[in-house]
């Protein structure tokens, strides 16, 4: 389960890397989606490319 280091985390590599993207608030409502289908133990799914990667790297589990 995310902790909120590990949210943090996330979110600022993610901010990093895409925050100048047209689509930003996409990438962001994905990767909340992600963290939240992670935490429910359900897959990802048809998560952004961009977003499923860092989603599995920073989960803590």
């Amino acid at each position: 389960m995310f902790d909120k280091a590990a949210l943090d985390a996330l979110l600022e590599e993610l901010r990093d890397e895409y925050e100048l993207e047209a689509d930003w608030e996409e990438i962001q409502r994905s990767a909340h989606l992600g963290v939240a289908r992670s935490d429910a133990g359900v897959a990802l799914g048809d998560i952004d490319a961009r977003v499923a990667p860092l989603i599995v790297k920073h989960n803590p589990d």
